[in-house]
């Protein structure tokens, strides 16, 4: 019979796995408690966090939240960190942490949205583009189109002006001084 603790930590658990964009597994064996605050730490700095919970309770939380793809993941002693943001910044620290000596952080895996990733995967994904950068590649994208129809249209406009500007001038009768010239 599940605690109602139970219940509020797979229901946090199910919450952070549905609004996430990127969730690395990964087995935190040899880290102090110091280190792994610090790392925590990092993360939360990069819009992120990193949870250590029970596999079985991860496991209740992937399959409320319909990211089962993590379940084979989820063996041994485990800590997720979730990505709700910039998952390239997110994945460049755990990345960090996963290569710094003996007491690595090993990589087991994770989920990009909801297709998995393997640990190799992870370097992958440091190569997106930030947030940032992808909404600027988008209005980039969108704009030059409409700053060309804004060109053809402005030398339409431009071509009708001159066109009815060389009309009047032929139509206005002949200035004394233009004849005086002749």
């Amino acid at each position: 019979m599940p605690t109602q603790r139970k219940i509020d930590i797979v229901e946090d658990l199910s919450d952070k796995m549905s609004r996430m964009q990127l969730a690395v597994v990964a087995d935190y064996r040899g880290f102090t408690v110091a280190e792994l605050t610090a790392l925590r730490a990092k993360l939360r700095d990069n819009g992120a966090e990193m949870i250590v919970a029970k596999n079985t309770l991860l496991r209740l939380a992937a399959r409320n939240s319909g990211r089962e793809a993590i379940e084979p993941l989820l063996e041994g002693p485990t800590a997720v960190a979730f990505a709700y943001d910039d998952v390239s910044k997110v994945a460049k620290v755990l990345l960090d942490a996963s290569r710094t000596g003996p007491k690595a952080l090993v990589v087991r895996g994770g989920l990009l949205g909801t297709s998995p990733i393997g640990a190799d995967g992870l370097e992958n994904v440091t190569k997106l583009p930030s947030r940032e950068q992808a909404l600027a590649q988008v209005v980039g994208a969108i704009s030059a189109p409409v700053s060309g129809v804004v060109g053809v249209i402005n030398a339409a406009i431009s071509n009708v002006v001159y066109v009815v500007q060389a009309r009047i001038d032929q139509l206005q009768p002949p200035t004394e001084s233009a004849g005086e010239a002749a």
